[in-house]
């Protein structure tokens, strides 16, 4: 059953959605492997890293906590580590042979190029911009945060995330790279990815102080 949503929840839920449209055309047409697709979403874990280091950026500046700013180094190393390590999970277990040789570099290359992922990775990022300025500064959450939850908030829904990735991704192989299999792995990563951002934001909302 669908949450009753705030109306900043409603529209970034909806750019979401709209931002995985790009993935989803992509599988339904059978334009993209099962790699491609797991690698956008790779991609899409680093964006959501970026943004927290941002959230923590905003509260430190907002609030006057300068030491938050030694918090936003730990968390740039030990989620960038996490991210690192993760994506050569992906590369190596995942990547055609000849991509799979080229690693990372390989992998990056691919999604900054117009012919390969980058369209779909600009539109994620600006999923996660919108809610940023609509939920984290439009809904005043850079009020409440407090460390713990800066530093945690991330992995919680990345893992979450992955997991049904990844899982899905294994079925696709199991099944064959057949095109309403790889919709079926996009659509469900959405339900995961909304799920996750509807208990963050209305947990956020809800514990904000009103003014």
């Amino acid at each position: 059953m669908l949450p009753k949503l705030t109306p900043r929840l409603g529209a970034s839920s909806l750019v979401l959605i709209g931002a995985n449209l790009v993935p989803l055309a992509g599988a339904l047409l059978g334009a993209w492997s099962v790699y491609e697709i797991v690698l956008l979403f790779w991609a899409e874990n680093v964006v959501i890293g970026l943004i927290q280091l941002l959230r923590i950026g905003t509260v430190a500046v907002l609030r006057a906590l300068p030491a938050l700013l030694a918090v936003a180094g730990f968390f740039a190393i030990h989620y960038g580590l996490f991210t690192f390590v993760h994506g050569l999970f992906v590369v190596h277990l995942l990547a055609p042979a000849g991509e799979a040789e080229d690693g990372l570099a390989g992998a990056v290359a691919l999604l900054t190029s117009t012919d390969g992922l980058l369209w779909a990775l600009l539109g994620l990022v600006a999923s996660h911009l919108f809610s940023y300025v609509v939920n984290f500064l439009g809904g005043q959450e850079w009020r409440n945060p407090d460390t713990p939850q800066l530093m945690t908030q991330p992995y919680r829904r990345v893992i979450v995330l992955h997991l049904t990735i990844v899982l899905g991704a294994f079925l696709v192989i199991a099944l064959g790279e057949a095109a309403p299999v790889l919709a079926l792995l996009v659509v469900l990563k959405v339900a995961a990815d909304l799920r996750a951002h509807w208990r963050e934001h209305r947990a956020a909302a809800a514990a904000t102080p009103a003014t």
